[in-house]
């Protein structure tokens, strides 16, 4: 028996996306069929071999090369079967998060995450904005993909863009860019007073940045707890704030209910928890983890992504009234400052968060 993905089609956007913290798998795009999720085996000249994903000591099944358009696997890696000797493709990243478009372009994201009809991403810090319809695919950096259109064309993109995913792969996740004019290059000269961090220095910041990610989550909890004291919960939101590089910064949210995502400051978005209308809640956050390390930027700071999810749960009379899982990317900065120590003026470094974007929102 193939297990099938269900297609979300929304004009011609089509979805086919293996979650974060869901038991993730192989995909094969058929030609005239549905996505068949599976773990493969073997692929021939002739054929494809696959199990089911949930009976992996079973039997395979086998279909016909020249029956498929794409294969997926689950590291991002990818397959165009109709092409003669076709090798796998690398299409995953350590480093960045790929956005394939309809104009053949590979784009290097370091920060991406989708709001509406808009995917906002950023390249050397730089935000930008593509409407999903200019979109053909995205591969995130942990193997995950998105189809934006149809799968001959995306299918017919790859083959395409086949040099340009070698080139990113090769020039370590960042896209080839043409040589900036003069006055570019005096715009993006970095800092004067830059320093480079040595690797222990770069692993103790890292550590600490998915440290003040788990402390923010902390603090969550405490503020949404109904049984905290409320003095408690006003101490929780004045520390959570400090963790952030200012209080103007943004934080995304969005619910299962509605397709709309909505962006508070912080201070605004902690007190809103605070006042949530339950009984009881429920958030625990999970898997802060560093999945962008900390690259400097060109205004003497250093940046990186933190990857977590946070699990909701609201009740009103014991009952669960609404719950999701939303996985969500906080951008993290280590940034100097300066301190006055017996009268001396010394500098510091501390590791701060940033934005917090949403990637999905999913039922519990």
């Amino acid at each position: 028996m193939k297990k099938k993905l269900p297609l979300l089609t929304t004009s011609l956007l089509i979805l086919a996306m293996p979650l974060i913290g869901q038991d993730r798998s192989d995909v094969i795009y058929p030609l005239d069929d549905d996505p068949i999720a599976c773990i493969i085996t073997e692929v021939t000249e002739q054929v494809i071999r696959y199990k089911h994903p949930e009976n992996q000591q079973g039997p395979d099944y086998i279909t016909r090369r020249d029956k498929a358009l794409l294969i997926f696997k689950e590291n991002g890696d990818y397959l165009l079967p109709q092409k003669e000797s076709a090798d796998w493709v690398s299409g995953a990243s350590e480093t960045n998060h790929k956005i394939i478009t309809k104009s053949d372009e590979v784009l290097a994201a370091e920060f991406l995450e989708v709001e509406g009809v808009n995917i906002k991403y950023q390249i050397n810090q730089q935000t930008n904005e593509l409407p999903t319809e200019e979109v053909l695919l995205v591969i995130y950096k942990d193997g995950r993909h998105e189809l934006y259109d149809s799968p001959d064309k995306v299918a017919n993109g790859l083959s395409q863009v086949g040099a340009q995913m070698s080139e990113v792969a090769s020039n370590g996740g960042q896209a080839a860019v043409s040589e900036p004019s003069t006055a570019e290059s005096l715009i993006n000269e970095p800092a004067d007073d830059m320093i480079d961090l040595t690797e222990e220095q770069k692993a103790h910041f890292e550590e600490m940045a998915e440290v003040k990610a788990n402390d923010f989550g902390k603090y969550l909890r405490i503020i949404s707890n109904k049984k905290e004291d409320e003095e408690d919960k006003l101490y929780a939101i004045e520390a959570a704030v400090k963790l952030f590089i200012d209080d103007s910064v943004k934080i995304t949210v969005s619910s299962v209910n509605r397709e709309e995502k909505r962006q508070f400051i912080v201070p605004e978005y902690l007190d809103r928890l605070r006042m949530l209308p339950y009984d009881k809640v429920e958030l625990i956050w999970m898997r802060a983890q560093l999945v962008s390390r900390l690259r400097p930027g060109q205004d003497g700071k250093y940046y990186g992504v933190i990857a977590a999810q946070q699990l909701f749960r609201g009740y009103i009379d014991n009952k669960i009234q609404y719950q999701d899982v939303t996985d969500k990317n906080i951008e993290v900065v280590l940034a100097r400052y300066e301190v006055f120590d017996e009268g001396v003026k010394k500098q510091k470094w501390d590791v701060f968060l940033s934005d917090i974007g949403v990637q999905q929102t999913r039922e519990k």
